[in-house]
């Protein structure tokens, strides 16, 4: 789909593993490739100045709006950030003051969603394992290569959380890749609490389970002692009807005092600011046991699955499976539970069978769609991986060869994260009333040579080809030294 300088520069290659006949020489070229390109088109400097947010109208290209048929000859206008209209040409119209774009020979499309990512952090992990009352919104830099890159490569929304080295992590949230200021990017503050099973150096499996249990306990106790102050309370001022007003005020007193004198008691050690810390921390895992938010569970082995489905059967918060690598071996447990699950950058690789030594190759999205499991897909955020696992476009266009259709393997990248993140109703799909937040691409999506030409977010440019500096520098021909 959002082709980029590396895959113009590696289509064979792309074509190789397409076909299913990598190998590890192959893995090893694409992971330097990768390296090589992120060096150069990370640095300095937004890729384009975001355009004025007034009337845009897009004329004359295939609309593929997902939610519904593609349109050929298309008009879709977007006035004041939002759609505004969609459909053929001859029946919408364009208003006087907007800004026409001639997009004949050209696809539109939805801007593509990250449904889950560490990047676009200035520091992903927390030294403490245990806050859950941190959000990444207080970490986010705007001015980071990720928003830049998200940006180039059509990826209008993202959603960020915490990494994977604590216990709890803190709350992720869901932003615009665009934009100068975080508050004003912000779609959802709090998508959800990030949870890893993966043990902190030096420590077990079994300590970081027993943690989590005891936390998690402490919340679900604060919702039962604050169910039955609630009826305490609701039978003292019934009883209390119609007394004094000066009464009512002592009795208040009284029981402020009470409360607090709990509070002191229930935290681990004594000072203000441990109290509050405390009383944060609650009220982050209380929100999660209430449903009023998801958990996002890193699942980094396969047994790491069933844990994660115990406990939230047990403490009846809703899962957000976040599989690493050796997950596909709890595929069929996951697709039996209809748990969404997020699948790991790598879709294919090889491993060794520990019995026979020989070399077998996994397919993800094969395995998983076997299973019954809907494929939701992550890119890579570290520096050393292979190039497909960096772009949506490839991991939904790898999909297609273990059975989706391209209508689903692009759902997949842009209605389904919205739905799971429930901003789809403002995003994911191209329709009137949602958000201006439109890629417009040279040729089809899914197919390697297409590249981004425009970059909409709420209405405004915020990416253009050709005024892409660095691309163009990296694309120049290599003058020969005599």
């Amino acid at each position: 789909m959002t082709a980029t300088p590396t895959m113009t520069m590696h289509t064979a290659l792309t074509d190789l593993a397409m076909s299913g006949l990598e190998n590890r020489v192959t893995r090893v070229r694409w992971g330097i490739a990768a390296i090589v390109v992120a060096a150069v088109l990370g640095g300095s400097g937004p890729i384009a100045q975001a355009q004025s947010s007034g009337s845009i109208a897009f004329t004359g290209g295939r609309v593929i709006p997902v939610m519904g048929d593609p349109i050929d000859n298309a008009a879709l206008v977007i006035r004041e950030g939002r759609i505004a209209a969609l459909g053929p040409v001859d029946q919408v119209t364009i208003p006087v003051e907007a800004r026409v774009i001639d997009a004949t020979g050209k696809t539109l499309i939805p801007g593509l969603i990250e449904v889950h990512t560490t990047s676009g952090q200035d520091a992903v992990n927390e030294i403490n394992p245990n806050v859950p009352f941190l959000s990444v919104l207080d970490g986010i830099n705007p001015g980071l290569p990720f928003f830049e890159d998200a940006l180039r490569n059509g990826v209008t929304a993202a959603a960020i959380f915490p990494g994977d080295n604590t216990l709890i992590g803190g709350q992720g949230a869901v932003v615009k890749t665009a934009g100068t200021y975080v508050n004003d990017m912000t779609i959802v503050r709090n998508a959800g609490l990030k949870i890893s099973l993966r043990p902190a150096s030096g420590r077990g499996r079994m300590a970081q389970l027993a943690r989590l249990r005891f936390e998690l306990t402490k919340a679900r106790e604060q919702i039962e002692n604050d169910e039955k102050e609630r009826k305490s309370q609701a039978e003292k001022e019934e009883a209390n009807k119609g007394a004094e007003a000066d009464k009512q005020d002592e009795t208040n007193k009284e029981e402020t005092k009470k409360q607090e004198t709990s509070q002191d008691a229930a935290s681990p050690s004594s000072g203000e600011d441990t109290a509050n810390s405390a009383d944060e921390q609650r009220a982050a895992l209380v929100s999660l046991l209430k449903k009023q938010v998801p958990a996002f569970v890193s699942c980094d082995q396969a047994m790491d699955v069933p844990v994660a489905l115990a406990l939230a059967n047990e403490f009846g918060f809703e899962p957000i499976l976040v599989l690493g690598r050796d997950c596909y071996k709890a595929a069929q447990l996951i697709g039996k539970s209809k748990t969404p699950a997020i699948l790991p950058p790598d879709l294919i690789f090889w491993e060794t069978d520990p019995r026979t030594g020989e070399d077998l190759k996994r397919v993800l999205p094969e395995i998983f769609l076997d299973a019954g499991v809907p494929l939701l897909f992550q890119t890579s955020s570290t520096s050393s991986a292979t190039l497909g696992s960096n772009f949506l476009w490839y991991q939904a266009a790898l999909a297609t060869r273990s059975g989706l259709t391209d209508a689903q393997a692009l759902a997949a990248i842009t209605l389904e994260p919205a739905k799971l993140l429930k901003i789809d109703n403002f995003v994911g799909s191209l329709e009137v009333g949602k958000d201006g937040d439109v890629v417009m691409l040279s040729g089809d999506p899914l197919k390697v040579g297409t590249w981004v030409e425009l970059t909409v977010v709420n209405g405004r440019v915020v990416y253009d080809r050709s005024n892409d500096d660095k691309l163009k520098r990296l694309l120049e021909p290599v003058k020969e030294t005599k």
